[in-house]
């Protein structure tokens, strides 16, 4: 077992503690905690409520299995959420479009106790509640007890076992893994690491009015915004992802809550500022964005300068691995003149960044981008029941190889170049799939690209490009012509795509799989350039 963490050598208190006091200024709290179109929820409820919850958890099962939480944006989540976390029971987010063969891989792989259904009882399939015989499902009711007054009747949280710095706090499940599922194990010091770290990267979160709540729960960038909201008590505003193209309706809900915190993926804001309305005229609370999970564009942060005068753009990056995010910087005009990409930013406290195990970051520059390794309190515990994973991924106890290329300059800022995996060999020749796509998306009027492998007779031939922004046949073959005059003619793409239809994927990422397959499509804008020969 690992020794408990103190951040910057102060804090000695235990990491359970530290969420349980969090957890008990709710009690009294009668301000609203999650605002939804379907209802409400105060803090004080959310106290009462998760308490009877864990009490139901008790009898049903002491052991201190896993709990997964079926649900999407729904007030039962936060419910759920505090009764896993101050019970010991790692929580485990499922979405409600997981199939269920999928779910139940997933229950069975973390040893999971119990099923709580988020959501209305009609919502859930009839399977789940009978998905496994060793797996309990249980219904959260909501109803009158969503207004609880009485407070003679309110009560404490149930005593637990003690639980240990190093006990898994919640594990993430990898939507894209085919096979075994990949569980990703956090620990509640992990956990209390990232809270205490929000504070630093977020001074300005006790004057907030309101919090946005756009990430799905089954990706851990929703920590950004459930904590901002539970760490000053605040209200989070919740975009229902049913409802993500009515942009309009949501701009309107946040504008009435006075958002002021602003967290997403890059492509989930590349969405609303298609909208209008997005912009400081309307929401004029909203004085912050917190970007994770896909590399920030110039074009976004120009166009946010430009609609939100004076707003502060945080960039951020991290792997799931290492609990949401390890680095932070704020976009200024001068990083959108610089010639090279946006950069991720600087390692935040009790967490280093390197090249290697035995480098100490020495190698700095564009040229020197080498595989990222991270170091220190960030690091989870890491995979559920995969051994050569593992050890592959975490050669020590605390240190993780991201698979990512990256690099560091002089002044200890860090610059994301792509996945290892991203790589491919086509005619002999070792390309980097996401150092075509940066230099794509440094185009005039790219928003944001895609490439991929042409293959012929199952053997890669060339590229593939499929761009977001321009629309007409014109438009592709003068960006091609532009980028023939930068790149070998082999890393210009053959086939370019625009025009077609754009969906996001469960992490609010690009969906590439399905760009490609809408831009298969006949309706689809299709080039060839003459640029690439093959």
């Amino acid at each position: 077992m690992r020794p408990a963490l103190a951040i910057e050598g102060e804090r000695q208190e235990p990491a359970a503690a530290r969420l349980r006091a969090i957890f008990a200024a709710f009690e009294a709290c009668t301000s609203v905690c999650y605002r939804h179109p379907a209802g409400d929820l105060r803090f004080s409820d959310l106290y009462q409520q998760a308490v009877a919850l864990l009490e139901r958890l008790f009898s049903v099962s002491t052991a201190r299995n896993p709990v997964l939480i079926w649900g999407h944006k729904d007030r039962r989540y936060l419910v759920a959420y505090w009764a896993c976390l101050i019970g010991g029971r790692a929580l485990v987010p499922v979405e409600p479009e997981t199939p269920l063969d999928r779910v139940r891989q997933i229950a069975l792989a973390c040893n999971a106790s119990a099923i709580l259904v988020a959501a209305p009882n009609d919502n859930a399939p009839p399977e789940l509640w009978s998905i496994d015989p060793s797996i309990s499902a249980m219904a959260i009711e909501l109803g009158s007890e969503n207004r609880l007054t009485n407070h003679a009747a309110r009560r404490p949280a149930p005593a637990t076992d003690a639980i240990a710095d190093d006990d898994v706090a919640y594990i993430m499940f990898s939507s894209g893994t085919l096979g075994q599922p990949k569980g990703i194990q956090v620990t509640y010091a992990n956990l209390v690491d990232f809270i205490d770290w929000l504070d630093v990267l977020l001074p300005e979160a006790a004057g907030f009015s309101a919090v946005s709540g756009n990430i799905r729960y089954c990706f851990d960038v929703s920590l950004f915004e459930i904590w901002t909201s539970w760490l000053h008590r605040l209200p989070i505003t919740a975009l229902d992802h049913a409802d993500v193209a009515n942009s309009t309706g949501f701009i309107r809900r946040l504008a009435a809550d006075k958002v002021s915190l602003w967290v997403s993926t890059p492509s989930i804001v590349r969405l609303f500022l298609k909208n209008r309305r997005f912009g400081a005229d309307t929401l004029p609370d909203c004085r912050t964005f917190v970007f994770c999970g896909e590399p920030l564009t110039k074009a976004i942060v120009s166009d946010l300068f430009d609609r939100f005068p004076g707003c502060r753009v945080v960039n951020t990056y991290g792997p799931t691995e290492c609990t949401v995010a390890v680095t932070s910087v704020d976009i200024t005009r001068a990083h959108l003149l610089a010639d090279h990409e946006l950069p991720i930013g600087y390692a935040r406290a009790a967490t280093t960044l390197d090249h290697s195990p035995g480098t100490q970051g020495n190698n700095s520059g564009n040229d020197a981008a080498q595989e990222i390794y991270i170091r220190g309190a960030s690091v989870g515990r890491g995979y559920i029941g995969l051994p050569e994973r593992q050890a592959y991924a975490f050669p020590e106890g605390d240190l993780y190889r991201t698979g990512d290329w990256g690099w560091k300059a002089a002044d200890g800022l860090w610059y994301f170049k792509g996945r290892i995996d991203r790589e491919v060999k086509i005619q002999g020749v070792r390309i980097a799939l996401d150092d075509v796509e940066a230099h794509i998306r440094a185009q005039t009027g790219v928003e944001e690209v895609v490439v991929s492998v042409f293959s012929l007779d199952d053997q890669p031939r060339a590229l593939n490009a499929y761009v977001l922004g321009p629309q007409t046949g014109d438009e592709l073959r003068l960006i091609a012509t532009q980028l023939s005059k930068q790149l070998p003619h082999y890393l210009v793409p053959r086939f370019w795509y625009a025009d077609f239809p754009v969906t996001l994927n469960k992490n609010s990422k690009l969906d590439r799989a399905a760009i490609v397959e809408a831009a298969a499509q006949a309706a689809a804008r299709h080039v060839h350039s003459l640029a690439a020969q093959v």
